[in-house]
């Protein structure tokens, strides 16, 4: 049995800042709505307990499976990169830090396929950190202390630890998560990621090339202007006709 998801879930389930934010465009778009990149669930389930018909996918089966044990109605295993749907979505969703994870051939493939889709006059709606405040970060961090919580299956204590780089127009973050046992056992598993350091413009630009129309950009999703430095960067596109 696969040990993330449970920790993963966990570690993000109490974030809900941009719920609101994203059960507004679905109400303003419509269904049905998609959300890629679901892992386990806490948008996925926001949306479905709104009412909405939602679907959603993921790449990773561990995390499936345990977004089907918690009543997950409509997922699938898929690639956002070498995705084949028809156009019959209203709302495609991308929350987080998911985009950010792409190179520009892969954002570019993405692109393609969430146009395809989508309705004409449907939306892309992606959030993910603003590349400019990442920049800002020492060059190095070692083991920062990020967050405890209880494990969801043992109500063992779980530190997460943090450490970040940045080299080569990247960010390279990794994850410890150690379960503390009440004989003094630690039990550590790791989660590394990397996010590519992109100026804005480039990547509007390359949603732009796609055939979407830039319907909004924002900084925060209480619907902030996007600045500079801004916490966040979030982009609602519409599918533009032929």
């Amino acid at each position: 049995m696969n040990r993330f998801p449970p920790l993963f879930h966990a570690h993000h389930a109490s974030y809900s800042e941009d719920i609101p934010f994203f059960l507004e465009l679905a109400r303003r778009y419509g269904e049905p709505v998609l959300e890629m990149g679901c892992g386990t669930g806490r948008v996925y389930h926001a949306l479905q307990n709104s009412g909405l018909r939602v679907f959603g996918f993921d790449l990773d089966l561990s995390m499936l499976r345990y977004l089907q044990q918690r009543g997950a109605a409509n997922v699938f295993c898929a690639d956002m990169r070498h995705l084949g749907l028809a156009s019959g979505f209203r709302l495609a969703l991308l929350p987080c830090n998911t985009y950010s994870t792409f190179d520009a051939p892969q954002r570019r493939a993405i692109l393609s396929n969430v146009w395809q889709s989508l309705q004409i006059g449907g939306a892309f709606g992606v959030s993910f950190p603003n590349p400019a405040l990442l920049q800002t970060l020492p060059p190095k961090v070692e083991a920062e202390l990020e967050e405890i919580f209880l494990h969801p299956q043992s109500d063992n204590p779980v530190q997460v630890l943090t450490t970040w780089q940045r080299q080569s127009g990247w960010l390279e973050v990794e994850w410890r998560y150690d379960q503390l046992f009440p004989n003094g056992e630690v039990q550590r598993f790791v989660y590394r990621q990397k996010y590519a350091l992109e100026d804005v413009s480039l990547l509007l630009g390359e949603f732009e090339h796609a055939g979407f129309r830039i319907q909004a950009t924002f900084g925060s999703f209480d619907q902030k202007p996007l600045e500079r430095f801004s916490p966040n960067v979030i982009i609602v596109a519409e599918k533009a006709g032929c």
